[in-house]
């Protein structure tokens, strides 16, 4: 068969888009990657790229009735990718969300090819909710998401396919097993304030409750912009002077070996840090990042918590005084040798364990599959 797959234009749709493009490969069937031509995309794609694997180039922007010209821009992708898609001939579209997705999606129902959609988080974005009366069916990550999408509409829960290096696991094993790691995942768009935050949280407890309450060990993925502002947060903290070791990490590549390596993690709760941290079986304090639109993290980590996976903070609380001590608290909890801390961080491993994924390439692509078939 002829696939199409839309990867959307951020890593956190293409790389699940290339996860299962990858999988539809292993499969023999024929497939093309969608991309949105954006610069950024392309690079990554080139290398990521499964074997055998196509690529069509629509270029789209951002969608706004309050702006004609982008009306327009979606009118003359609509054209490039009917053009693309009828002379590839599908027998399914998979598209990954974001406005990406509308011109391909569009295109494909103009030429009466079933549309499988995929959306990442607990609440459907825009462009997903709207293409959604056009789908054969709605993949999806987590629970009770019906509401969200026109009565009738066939979802399955997959979970969320993840990018290559996660395809066997999570590999290696803690740098020193006697002592706590924390990860600090503070590299995404909006992170300032959780990393200045997560500093200042261990920099007053160290004055507070002392030494004991601190991890012996922290990562702090900072991002390549938050770098060296967040190096020197943590030379002024005075927690290296107290024997925390502490390593900045502007990007890190393997991932997997991070996570292998950490007791708890402190993150936001975007749907690809939720899944890889899920099968990790990594604990995990998830502080959602404010203002985004319809506020999907926040519903994201209320999912993560009632699996038990994870434990959730509000920004606001995150960064007040007051929470900050409850902050540390749990991390003392959950680092502490006490017969009732083991059992707290035992059951947040396998509560995340449980939220897993690991064949979730593997059930998009039979959902692909399912929609070519005539019944």
């Amino acid at each position: 068969m002829n696939i199409a797959v839309s990867c959307g234009g951020t890593g956190g749709h293409m790389f699940p888009g290339l996860a299962v493009a990858a999988e539809l490969r292993r499969r023999g069937h024929r497939v093309a990657v969608i991309l949105s031509g954006r610069a950024v995309e392309a690079e990554r794609a080139k290398a990521d790229l499964p074997e055998g694997a196509e690529a069509m180039l629509v270029p789209v922007d951002p969608v706004s009735p309050r702006r004609p010209k982008s009306l327009f821009k979606l009118w003359r992708a609509c054209r490039s990718a009917k053009r693309q898609l009828r002379a590839f001939r599908p027998d399914a579209l998979l598209a990954m969300g974001s406005y990406t997705s509308i011109a391909p999606v569009l295109a494909a129902r103009s030429l009466r090819v079933p549309v499988v959609l995929h959306e990442a988080n607990a609440i459907p974005g825009a462009a997903v909710a709207f293409l959604a009366r056009w789908a054969t069916t709605v993949c999806i990550c987590f629970p009770h998401m019906q509401r969200f999408f026109p009565a009738g509409t066939h979802l399955a829960e997959t979970g969320l396919p993840l990018r290559a290096e996660f395809s066997k696991g999570i590999g290696g094993t803690k740098a020193d097993p006697e002592k706590f790691s924390l990860l600090v995942m503070g590299g995404s768009q909006g992170a300032r304030d959780l990393n200045r935050g997560v500093v200042r949280a261990f920099s007053e407890a160290l004055k507070t409750l002392g030494r004991a309450a601190l991890p012996d060990r922290i990562v702090h993925l900072a991002g390549t912009r938050n770098e060296d502002e967040v190096r020197a947060l943590w030379d002024a903290s005075g927690l290296r002077e107290a024997g925390v070791g502490i390593e900045v990490v502007g990007f890190e590549h393997d991932m997997a070996r991070r996570y292998a390596e950490a007791d708890l993690c402190i993150s936001r709760a975007g749907a690809s840090s939720c899944f890889e941290l899920a099968l990790a079986g990594l604990p995990a304090i998830l502080v959602p990042l404010p203002g985004l639109a319809r506020d999907h993290q926040s519903r994201n980590a209320d999912m993560m918590m009632l699996r038990g996976a994870a434990v959730a903070f509000e920004q606001e609380k995150f960064l007040d005084g007051k929470h900050r001590k409850s902050f540390v608290g749990i991390v003392a909890a959950i680092r502490g040798n006490t017969d009732e801390a083991k059992l707290s961080a035992a059951k947040l491993r396998a509560g995340a364990l449980a939220a897993a994924r690991p064949d979730a390439a593997a059930r998009v692509a039979d959902e692909v599959e399912r929609a070519t078939s005539p019944n």
